[in-house]
C-alpha cells in the first residue's frame, strides 16, 4: 500500500502568505517536503518517530495529529484511512495551535 500527502484548500495560501512574512523560511519549507517525501516513499510509519516529533493532539484538535518540521514549525494533519490520504490541514511556522 502506498501512502500520498494531500493539502487542505487554505494550506498553499497559508504557505504563501508565511513564506511572504518571514514567518516560514525555505528551509522551513524544504523540511517540510522531506516529510512529505519521507511518508509517500515508506509511509506514515516512518514519520511517526521521534525525529519528527509526531504526536496525536487534544481538545479542539481531537483526532488530527502534529508533527514538527522545525524547532517552531507544525504541520498539523489527519489520516483517512479508507483511502490511505494524510491530509495536511495546517501547516504552523509558529506552533500556533489556535483554530
Amino acid at each position: 500500500m502506498s501512502w500520498k500527502v494531500d493539502y487542505e484548500s487554505q494550506v498553499a495560501t497559508e504557505i504563501k502568505k508565511q513564506l511572504s512574512d518571514g514567518t516560514l523560511t525555505k528551509d522551513d519549507l524544504q523540511a517540510l517536503m522531506k516529510w512529505v517525501d519521507q511518508i509517500e516513499s515508506h509511509g506514515l510509519d516512518r514519520v511517526q518517530t521521534n525525529y519528527w516529533n509526531d504526536h496525536p493532539l487534544e481538545a479542539e484538535w481531537t483526532g488530527l495529529r502534529s508533527a514538527s518540521f522545525s524547532l517552531r514549525g507544525r504541520v498539523i494533519y489527519r489520516i483517512e484511512d479508507e483511502r490511505l490520504i494524510v491530509m495536511v490541514v495546517r501547516v504552523t511556522a509558529t506552533h500556533n495551535y489556535r483554530k
